[in-house]
């Protein structure tokens, strides 16, 4: 994940997208478990997937879904918590995080495709 800058820069070369087309959906830390924020661009704010995206599209424009996974109390385990599993208790909160980061995401994406276009039509993609 930390490289997939490589990944999204060939897929949006493949299809056409500007870096203002690429939506990046990623974890945060610095939200609490359950948060889901869309942010406009700006920086990778330490996320080395994000920076990586960054550098590999030369652009700082990609919207980016943020879902909140929580800081864990002590800095020598945010390796192991970024990486590994979700406990049971948090495994319930899923779906339903996943349905409103879900939604969030079409919302915006069916904003954007109502304004003037820039770039190609990314309505098709939307279910109806």
């Amino acid at each position: 994940m930390n490289a997939s800058g490589r990944s999204v820069a060939r897929a949006a070369e493949l299809f056409g997208l500007t870096a203002e087309e690429v939506y990046l959906v990623h974890d945060e830390l610095d939200k609490p478990l359950g948060k889901v924020a869309l942010k406009l661009g700006g920086s990778a704010r330490g996320h080395n997937g994000v920076r990586s995206c960054i550098s590999c599209l030369n652009s700082h424009a990609m919207p980016r879904l943020r879902i909140g996974i929580g800081r864990p109390a002590h800095p020598d385990t945010v390796q192991a918590h970024v990486l590994g599993s979700f406990s049971a208790a948090e495994q319930e909160l899923l779906p339903l995080l996943l349905e409103r980061a879900t939604d969030m995401l079409l919302d915006h994406i069916r904003e954007r495709s109502q304004r003037p276009s820039l770039g190609p039509d990314l309505s098709e993609f939307l279910p109806p």
